[in-house]
């Protein structure tokens, strides 16, 4: 997982061309992205199967990023039991900009 520190990031997704949907948005300072790690971090059943990252993110200009490795999410996600209330989730995906390109592309596909 990736928190942006200072700089500008790109992030681009697609379904790999099946229904013709593409988003694209900045990632700039206070953002981040790989969320669907900490979903499997705050899952207590998940195994050692990583989740898919579907965006491919670059730098536009020179960017500070602190990142977390999946197995020092995982450390973080126990250490905090409030990360796992229903709330906090919500909150969570919310904000999330991968689960919005997700809502985003099944609306899409159903027009």
């Amino acid at each position: 997982m990736l928190f942006i520190i200072r700089g500008c990031l790109e992030s681009v997704t697609t379904d790999g061309g099946r229904s013709g949907f593409f988003n694209r948005s900045l990632l700039k300072e206070g953002d981040f992205c790989g969320e669907e790690l900490l979903t499997w971090a705050l899952d207590p059943k998940s195994g050692s199967n990583l989740p898919s990252s579907t965006p491919t993110v670059k730098a536009l200009r020179e960017v500070e990023a602190f990142a977390l490795i999946a197995e020092e999410l995982k450390f973080v996600a126990s250490q905090f039991r409030r990360l796992h209330s229903r709330q906090v989730q919500h909150t969570f995906r919310f904000y999330s900009q991968q689960w919005r390109t997700w809502a985003a592309c099944f609306i899409q596909a159903s027009w």
